[in-house]
């Protein structure tokens, strides 16, 4: 292993890239095959579309980075718990096969660990910039040994180029963004777009994914929920949280384009107040006062069963209930249970239950909950469409 991950830092060559990308201060050539996998907890995952399957199931992630000083290989001694999902249950077996070594990273401070995490490969990489560190991890199967190099690779190839050839905001990098502009559209626009997939009873459902736009005077935009609702955001902070669901938008003619901070592009066509792209067609929102008073019930379940042939018959549920009060508070009850009967005759069944409370406050077309000790729980907007009152995806009844 060791060998493999000094020739890698070795190689260091020109990156094999169609795409440029940012998240948060890092700025990178997207590797050849390797698309983005979404945003989640500020890590950005790149995952393998390479010809052949090859690495199928490896993944690059890009945090954030981190404020921060001291050596860049004690840093990064403490970060092998970052990519580990924790189980309390049954905690997993990390097994160091590099400890940190530092290295010159076009003369930055660097480092490299390797380690498996239940047989999966994990190569955490780190750089030192000032006052920050930044990381990415490269992870792969690697149950059996001889999937080490093929997966090291790979790592040596796609990854190693990416990091080498990287550019910093922090340290002058131009953002890709293009700068905003003042612009007309303001509020919220809101829709939806439906897609299937297959359950656990062996059939197709469809799922109704919700989509919300809100634009600022000042010519940026935030897709989804933003923290801040109507106000306008931070946008250091946001790059500082791995956030980049926001942007610059041009409006020109009956075309809106949006670009991301990530660099990602995407238009729509505009007819009247209304945004239009494929199957999703998006309105502006009437939302609710600040210091509105709700009064109303969300109810969700969801019911299925399991699929026909597997020796078993019977089916999960789960039920919630969100209760908005008009004297500002909430309470919130859920129920789950799973009951199974097999073809021998045996069975099971289990259930439970969870409660909770607070206050919540309407304000800047959110509504956000507080827990009873004032932390916050959760924010989304409330708005009416007709005479209908929904909060998020749901219906209040």
């Amino acid at each position: 292993m060791r060998a493999f991950v000094l020739i890698a830092i070795c190689l260091l060559g020109t990156p094999l890239a169609a795409e440029t990308r940012q998240h948060g201060n890092l700025i990178f050539d997207l590797p050849k095959g390797w698309v983005s996998g979404g945003t989640n907890d500020g890590i950005l995952t790149l995952r393998s579309e390479l010809p052949d399957d090859e690495c199928e199931f490896c993944a690059i992630r890009v945090t954030a980075g981190t404020l921060t000083g001291g050596r860049v290989d004690t840093w990064l001694g403490q970060q092998t718990r970052r990519f580990v999902d924790p189980d309390e249950t049954e905690p997993p077996k990390i097994t160091q096969i590099v400890p940190p070594e530092v290295f010159n990273l076009k003369g930055r401070p660097g480092a490299i660990l390797g380690q498996t995490v239940d047989g999966d490969l994990q190569i955490l990489f780190a750089v030192q910039l000032f006052g920050r560190m930044e990381l990415v991890a490269f992870t792969a199967p690697a149950s059996d040994p001889d999937d080490i190099p093929p997966a090291m690779t790979v790592f040596q190839r796609d990854v190693v180029p990416m990091l080498e050839g990287a550019r910093f905001v922090s340290e002058g990098a131009e953002p890709l963004m293009p700068p905003p502009v003042p612009g007309d559209l303001a509020g919220v626009w809101w829709g939806t777009s439906n897609w299937w997939m297959m359950g656990i009873d062996g059939m197709m459902q469809m799922q109704i994914d919700h989509h919300w736009l809100t634009f600022y005077p000042d010519g940026t935009f935030y897709d989804g929920t933003p923290p801040t609702g109507t106000v306008p955001f931070d946008r250091a902070e946001l790059l500082a949280q791995g956030d980049m669901d926001w942007g610059s938008y041009s409006l020109d003619g009956d075309t809106l384009t949006l670009h991301y901070a990530s660099e990602e592009v995407e238009s729509f066509e505009v007819s009247d107040d209304t945004f239009l792209k494929g199957d999703r067609r998006m309105d502006p929102i009437d939302l609710l006062a600040d210091g509105t008073k709700i009064n109303g019930v969300i109810s969700t379940i969801f019911a299925t069963g399991f699929t026909p042939g597997i020796g078993m018959s019977g089916g999960v549920t789960r039920m919630t209930d969100t209760t908005y009060n008009l004297d500002g508070t909430w309470v919130y009850g859920a129920y789950a249970g799973a009951s199974a009967t097999f073809d021998n005759g045996s069975g099971f069944s289990s259930g439970s239950e969870h409660s909770e409370a607070g206050r919540y406050e309407v304000k800047d077309g959110l509504v956000t909950l507080f827990a009873e000790d004032g932390s916050f729980v959760r924010s989304d907007y409330v708005f009416k469409a007709g005479d209908t009152i929904w909060i998020g995806s749901d219906i209040l009844k």
